[in-house]
């Protein structure tokens, strides 16, 4: 086995990582999967679970061995820029072919005044920056809003009163299924250089407002959903209660006033292109979910 050219994920015990690991096992590729508490490992074929932390640079030569390709992907925080950078060295040093970036169509904004505001599309663009010039092979995944966000509090206010509070307006956004950016890696690190130096946007194929996924909701769970458009003041005060990061508050209230302005309803067809079928819909979604919403 020491020279078989294993396929390394990053963020292997997250959302996207998780789906990601099921579908390198069922096509029985050759994997690592990277995570700093083994205990959250789920044992799958072909899949080898390698303790490490993006922080310490000396934990990740094990990840990278005989590694042909790495799949990149963490959660925000203070030390984001700085541990992603830590993992493209670390590739860099030890001859990986290719690196794939999950980064967030944020970092693709051309605004100043949008990209100062977001932490999270500054701090890709950032990364991105470090990765195109590190001299390793690339392809960037830049997607838009998750569906699956609306699994947290969105769906507790519907679970409990049948309403959505959003500071959105009547804007639309093409949210895009979690499991399609999954797929959307496993087809891009299954042959890598068919997609050197590509940058593809994911999204959904429909771009809806929260007036359309309230209606969604309501059938699906055969129920009347209320969508209550708050102000952005509102929305900050909500999120300053819970007690949030002022740059989560201010990144969350950028994407709700770029989607009320109706600048967040672009439809990408790169998810069409990539896995030969069309993106889930949020009809699908809210079925394959609906426990959560009923």
């Amino acid at each position: 086995m020491e020279n078989t050219q294993y396929r390394t994920v990053f963020g292997a015990t997250g959302k996207i990582g998780k789906e990601l690991l099921g579908y390198l096992s069922r096509a029985q590729v050759p994997t690592i999967a990277v995570t700093r508490d083994l205990s959250r490992a789920e044992i799958l074929p072909f899949v080898k679970w390698v303790a490490a932390d993006m922080s310490r640079p000396e934990t990740l030569w094990a990840t990278m061995e005989n590694s042909t390709a790495v799949f990149l992907v963490s959660g925000m925080g203070t030390g984001f820029v700085q541990e992603q950078h830590n993992v493209i060295k670390a590739a860099k040093a030890a001859g990986v072919n290719h690196l794939v970036k999950v980064s967030s169509a944020a970092a693709g904004k051309s605004s100043p005044q949008h990209m100062a505001a977001s932490a999270i599309g500054q701090s890709h663009k950032e990364v991105e920056e470090l990765l195109m010039s590190s001299g390793l092979n690339w392809t960037l995944l830049r997607p838009t809003g998750f569906m699956q966000n609306w699994l947290g509090e969105l769906a507790k206010r519907v679970k409990e009163e049948r309403s959505i509070y959003e500071a959105a307006g009547d804007g639309s956004r093409a949210y895009i299924d979690l499991r399609d950016i999954a797929e959307t890696a496993f087809t891009v690190l299954l042959n890598p250089a068919e997609h050197l130096g590509k940058t593809y946007v994911l999204t959904g194929d429909e771009a809806i407002s929260y007036w359309q996924l309230a209606d969604i909701i309501g059938e699906v769970i055969r129920d009347k959903v209320t969508y209550v458009p708050i102000t952005l003041e509102e929305a900050r005060e909500r999120m300053e209660k819970k007690g949030m990061p002022q740059w989560a508050i201010q990144t969350f209230i950028t994407y709700a006033e770029v989607q009320r302005n109706g600048e967040a309803a672009y439809i990408s067809r790169d998810v069409q292109q990539l896995l030969h079928k069309p993106a889930r819909t949020v009809a699908e979604f809210i079925r394959d979910y609906m426990e959560w919403f009923k």
